[in-house]
């Protein structure tokens, strides 16, 4: 029996060159042949192939078919102020602030965390439902990471269950929309 593996080859925040045109269709820009672009998300559609959506200097999405990239050794995303200026143009323009409450946890922290410690339960401001949705730090906006991890409430066991505070962070419209933490629709 054999398997078929999903598996990128190129990773979010990985520089790519475009070494050959792609035949692709998109509702994006195609990414140009001889130029480099940062990858920011890839997906897998169902005919098997691995597209890209990349950004370009001007922070400008585009997209390309893996087959038709290769990775830029040596690359660092924090020692390029270029590529870094380019993601951040990007996710300004296309994260939307949202606001969420972190809830103590069972052992008394501010906040209720994943197990690896890279996600937290956020309930949504203007929800209806008492569920919280789990947020990956990878989401939120990069200058709102250490305050979306961190709390200013200090750890109280007698507080197990009780909402903790308010915080407001920046993530991608869609993902906002699709986990209930913002509606795009203006009629609701």
């Amino acid at each position: 029996m054999s398997y078929y593996q999903f598996d990128a080859h190129f990773k979010k925040d990985d520089l790519v060159n475009v070494v050959k045109n792609s035949r692709g269709k998109h509702t994006l820009p195609k990414a140009m042949k001889g130029n480099d672009y940062l990858v920011i998300s890839h997906y897998t559609n169902s005919f098997g192939t691995t597209k890209y959506i990349v950004l370009d200097q001007e922070g400008v999405e585009h997209f390309i078919t893996e087959n038709a990239i290769v990775k830029v050794e040596d690359f660092s995303l924090e020692k390029s102020n270029t590529w870094s200026q380019a993601k951040r143009i990007w996710m300004d323009r296309t994260y939307v602030p949202v606001f969420g409450i972190h809830t103590y946890d069972y052992v008394g922290m501010p906040f209720v965390a994943s197990r690896d410690g890279n996600s937290r339960l956020i309930k949504p401001l203007f929800s209806k439902s008492q569920n919280g949705v789990w947020i990956h730090k990878s989401r939120v906006h990069d200058d709102d990471v250490k305050l979306f991890m961190s709390s200013s409430f200090p750890p109280d066991v007698a507080k197990k269950g009780e909402t903790s505070e308010t915080v407001t962070f920046r993530v991608p419209a869609w993902f906002a929309e699709k986990k209930g933490l913002f509606c795009g629709n203006k009629s609701k």
